[in-house]
């Protein structure tokens, strides 16, 4: 409580009230303690009060909140009413400071601060004691003793008998008050690409628990603390940081977190009136893979997704976009053996080692296994800096037939498989990640800057790390094909930049999906197979956050994705738990966990943009996608779009493709000999107009913040044409399967489809109304994603069933007609149907032996037939 000393602090407080706040604690008065027990005070109208006070206030807040605090007691209220444990809350502090930017030499700790970001962890609410009541077991007397969060005090001795207790804590008489621990993550729109997120954790107390679920984007005011770090018994010279709270607000408005000027305005309205701003978004969006020009459109649509529809009743219609690409697997991203990888020590070690070593629990993949680490390595951040990132994964396959073997000027080397990518240094400077197989003599790769050790070279450690060193770059002297002389490859999943450091240079380990992680203003990157225990949507769990003994919410990728993009590599390998989960994420766009006395539900309203591999290697176009993908029919039917990424040879696109290569390199080529030789005969002028040849016709950053900007202020009704024109494509393809026996082409959920697309495309122009163009170009996409994965391979029609059960009507028919025939033979034989006899007979149903015995073992598969004894069959 304050002393009389600082009365006149206390009196200006008084004052204050009377002056900006007489209503709002009249109100206070009438609601303490049951509805409400804090004033909450802006930070604006203190300082227009006080400008010093205001100031005081973030520099000495403990102290400062006293005064305020012992203010409202004394303010002027009936006799009967006592403000006496009513909270004063500053809130909406002039700035907010990033999480990744605190430091010491700041001058923080100790001072008022505002943080923005997404809560990320929370454990449940439970009583905290601030004064702990000891009853004397000897003589009753009761001893109150002060409680502080650095560990339980008991009283030394008896205030009675002075005896050393022993004593029982009297519950009744000791004082407790609600606590709750968030962890706060920094929010995805506020980074660059692929950098990875850091988070605070935050203690609050009494009225403002319970207010927030993880997936909540907040701002949070409190007093920035250090605490040491303790290893077992023994004290660490390491602190952590903590906040204790003293308000927090959830933030309901997209990407507040994006900074966009009007100068920036200005040039997203002039890019959204040129005619060809399509084509300049797709030539933008992974400029280092060339071709799928329809994939990256739809990537493009889905950065935009249509809009969200809230009906009068209070139903929700979603607006976002799922997408599905399936491919032939990134098996091939991987490294040989003998490369060496630096770790955050500094040290390397050979690829082969270290994934061995760490293989303690091996889970299998198509052609290899996997398992889950947790240690830092050296690795290449979005603004060409090296920096520290975590190893999640460690990957062994099947080695290919050759490999590429890549050599710098500076005696460098790498053997890596034909489609794992390095960092080339693009037109415009930036790194971009090429297949080995694409890279060519005289472009440049990215290698980390060395220093000389030991008469070596080695790369830098993670001391050297926090300096941010450059990325330097080095010409390629040789590409080699060599034939494999091992079984095996091996990569690492690195979290954030997908990338780390293999005999010197920089090796890139993701695909097509990370470039969307990069371009929206937010989004989440994970795998399937994720490495948090929330997984891709939720989860109860007991750890170190929660002292080991509580229950905490955990927040997976599609909640910290709420308002964004959820790219998810390897979705065929999720969790089983994760599945049924993303039934409801995806079409409700909500989470429930019901676990250890949590009940939630938790908001998850992003697009899902997934990536997943055949269950046999390779996507076979002549099998339903149902029979190729390990995921249920039913989840499968939740994506809006579902293409096939196949490398299939085309002499017309692969000579397309070589093109493009060889104009890069040439770019490269020009580039670098200006930058190494004073005699150069290519003048700046020559370099900049190959340069821009080749350069993305829309820079990343404003790309991200042309999206925002469309989410935030673009919300584009539908024209009567483009109406017509939508029910019109649908009606058609339905027709088509208006004949008695003929499959359903497509269901309900496609026209939804067609209406989100429609919408998406023209929020890409800014424009107020969903016009005919719009409604062509996502019936254009439709209808190219059915032909590719919802026609019946056998009659070649639409088939909805395809998609929707796995199994096409063509399949289906057949099935039954060979459980059929294998009922109608079993009555003849005690011993159940003879195989042998079923397979002579299969053409009375109009299908060959090889056809039938496929189907029999489908049946057996699912328990619809089973073998009494060898070599017959009966029904169930």
């Amino acid at each position: 409580m304050a002393q009389a000393g600082n009365q006149d602090l206390t009196e200006r407080f008084i004052q204050f009230y009377r002056n900006y706040y007489r209503e709002e604690i009249g109100s206070l008065a009438q609601k303490y303690p049951n509805e409400q027990r804090s004033l909450y005070v802006e930070y604006d109208d203190l300082f227009q009060f006080d400008r010093d006070l205001a100031e005081d206030f973030l520099t000495k807040p403990d102290q400062m909140r006293e005064y305020a605090e012992e203010a409202l007691r004394l303010y002027d209220l009936p006799a009967d009413v006592s403000l006496g444990r009513a909270h004063v809350r500053l809130r909406n502090l002039p700035e907010n400071i990033d999480i990744r930017g605190i430091r010491v030499h700041d001058d923080h700790i100790g001072k008022l601060v505002s943080v923005q970001g997404i809560v990320r962890k929370a454990t449940d609410v439970r009583p905290k004691v601030t004064e702990a009541a000891f009853e004397c077991q000897r003589c009753g007397t009761m001893t109150y003793i002060p409680q502080s969060d650095g560990g339980f005090q008991e009283p030394h001795e008896c205030q009675g008998c002075e005896r050393q207790g022993p004593f029982r804590v009297n519950f009744d008489q000791s004082e407790f008050i609600d606590s709750q621990k968030l962890r706060i993550q920094e929010s995805p729109e506020g980074l660059r690409g692929g950098e990875t997120p850091q988070s605070l954790d935050v203690d609050i107390v009494d009225d403002i628990t319970g207010e927030v679920s993880p997936g909540d984007h907040v701002t949070c005011v409190g007093v920035l603390h250090i605490e040491q770090v303790e290893q077992g018994n023994e004290k660490s010279a390491i602190f952590d940081l903590y906040m204790d709270g003293v308000s927090i607000a959830v933030e309901d408005e997209e990407f507040e977190d994006m900074d966009i000027t009007d100068a920036d305005r200005r040039e997203i309205i002039e890019l959204s009136n040129r005619d060809d701003i399509y084509d300049a978004m797709v030539d933008s969006i992974a400029p280092a893979i060339y071709g799928y020009e329809e994939e990256k459109l739809a990537m493009i649509l889905q950065l935009f997704s249509g809009v969200t529809k809230h009906l009068p009743d209070g139903s929700r219609i979603r607006g976002d976009l799922h997408m599905l690409l399936i491919g032939d697997p990134g098996t091939g991203k991987c490294l040989d053996g003998d490369a060496r990888v630096t770790l955050g020590d500094g040290r390397d070690v050979p690829i082969r080692d270290l994934v061995e070593d760490n293989l303690d629990d091996p889970k299998p993949v198509d052609d290899g296994v996997f398992d889950e680490v947790d240690f830092e390595v050296p690795s290449l951040r979005s603004d060409g800096t090296i920096g520290s990132a975590r190893a999640t994964k460690v990957w062994k396959r099947e080695a290919p037939e050759t490999m590429y073997r890549v050599e710098t000027a500076s005696g460098l080397e790498v053997e890596a498989t034909p489609s794992h990518p390095l960092f080339v240094q693009g037109p415009t400077g930036r790194p971009e990640p090429w297949r080995a197989a694409e890279l060519g003599v005289g472009e440049s790769i990215a290698v980390t800057p060395p220093m000389i050790a030991d008469g070596g070279t080695v790369v830098s450690g993670t001391s050297d790390l926090a300096t941010g060193l450059s990325v330097d770059w080095s010409p390629i002297e040789s590409v080699e094909v060599v034939d494999s002389e091992d079984d095996w490859v091996y990569d690492l999943e690195v979290e954030g930049t997908h990338n780390y450091v293999s005999n010197g240079i920089i090796s890139h380990n993701s695909q097509m999906i990370s470039y969307v992680e990069n371009i929206a203003p937010r989004s989440v990157y994970t795998s399937g197979k994720g490495s948090s225990a929330a997984g891709l949507t939720a989860a109860a769990v007991r750890d170190d956050f929660g002292d080991g003994q509580q229950w905490s919410l955990e927040a997976g990728a599609l909640v910290l994705a709420d308002k964004g993009i959820a790219a998810v590599d390897e979705l065929d390998k999720m969790d089983s738990s994760d599945r049924s989960a993303l039934h409801e994420g995806l079409e409700q766009q909500r989470i429930s966990v019901s676990k250890a006395g949590i009940n939630a539900t938790l908001k998850a309203r992003c697009s899902l943009l997934g990536a997943a591999n055949p269950k046999y290697g390779r996507f076979d176009q002549y099998e339903p996608i149902g029979e190729q993908i390990d995921l249920e029919p039913a989840l499968i039917s939740r994506f809006d779009l579902i293409f096939t990424v196949t490398d299939s040879p085309d002499p017309e696109h692969d000579s397309r493709l070589a093109k493009h290569i060889i104009k890069t390199n040439y770019a490269g080529e020009l580039n670098t000999q200006r930058e190494e030789l004073a005699t150069s005969e290519f003048t700046s002028d020559q370099v900049a107009e190959v340069t821009q040849e080749v350069a993305p016709a829309i820079d990343a950053e404003l790309l991200r913040k042309y999206v925002a900007h469309a989410k935030r202020s673009c919300y584009p009704t539908m024209t009567e044409e483009a109406k017509g024109l939508i029910e019109e494509f649908y009606v058609d393809l339905r027709s088509k399967g208006a004949d008695e026996d003929a499959p359903v082409p497509v269901t309900a959920r496609k026209l939804e489809a067609l209406v989100r697309l429609s919408e998406a495309s023209a929020r890409v122009r800014l424009s107020d109304t969903v016009d005919r163009e719009d409604a062509d170009r996502a019936t254009d996409i439709v209808e190219s994603c059915l032909k590719d994965i919802g026609v019946d391979p056998e009659t070649g029609q639409f088939d909805a069933d395809v998609v929707e059960t796995g199994t096409s009507k063509t399949q289906r028919d057949r099935i039954k007609n060979i459980k059929g025939l294998i009922a109608d033979i079993e009555t003849e034989y005690e011993e159940g149907a003879p195989v042998d006899e079923v397979l002579d007979r299969a053409g009375e149903i109009g299908m060959d032996p090889g056809k039938a015995e496929a189907e029999i073992e489908k049946l057996r598969t699912k328990g619809e037939v089973y073998e009494p004894q060898q070599g017959h069959l009966r029904t169930t």
